[in-house]
């Protein structure tokens, strides 16, 4: 079983993506794992353009250094044929744009590899911005994280 193997995490649920300047998900600590890859659901996206990335910290919530990652978008919107399929995987070494007239109800994976954090520190932070301003539609985010001992699957990857 999937959960047997990887721990799943919810990160945002229903988030507004226009209910502040930053909107971040809960903060994973990844002292047990690897890998963290966030499953987003994007919908009912409208308005400007928003901003995602991942940052690193020394301490839960803190997003003091942006960490590089890979993401793809899935091919058509969610429920259509090829949603499932996952177009070219991008490194991302600075925030990244959702277009909000081509991503909308589509699917984003992002993975995220541990040795990418800054030295000294052990919590990750998915974050959306809204810059500039404008943005509307709703996201959700999950992860799943490849743990670094097996019997990492029962403890919390929270505070």
């Amino acid at each position: 079983m999937l959960a047997e193997k990887y721990k799943i995490v919810p990160i945002l649920s229903d988030q507004d993506l226009n209910a502040a300047a930053t909107m971040d998900g809960d903060s994973i600590n990844m002292a047990g794992f690897h890998k963290a890859t966030f499953i987003v659901g994007l919908q009912t996206l409208g308005g400007a353009a928003c901003d995602f990335g991942v940052y690193s910290g020394a301490t839960d919530g803190a997003c003091t250094t942006f960490v590089p990652f890979n993401y793809a978008y899935g091919s058509a919107a969610t429920a259509a044929a090829n949603s499932d399929v996952l177009a070219a995987w991008t490194k991302a070494t600075a925030l990244v744009g959702i277009a909000h007239a081509t991503k909308d109800n589509f699917m984003l994976i992002v993975e995220v590899d541990g040795a990418e954090m800054a030295s000294g520190h052990r919590w990750l932070t998915f974050r959306f911005a809204d810059t500039p301003t404008g943005s509307t539609g709703n996201a959700q985010v999950h992860a799943i994280l490849t743990p670094r001992y097996t019997n990492a699957l029962s403890v919390t990857a929270f505070a």
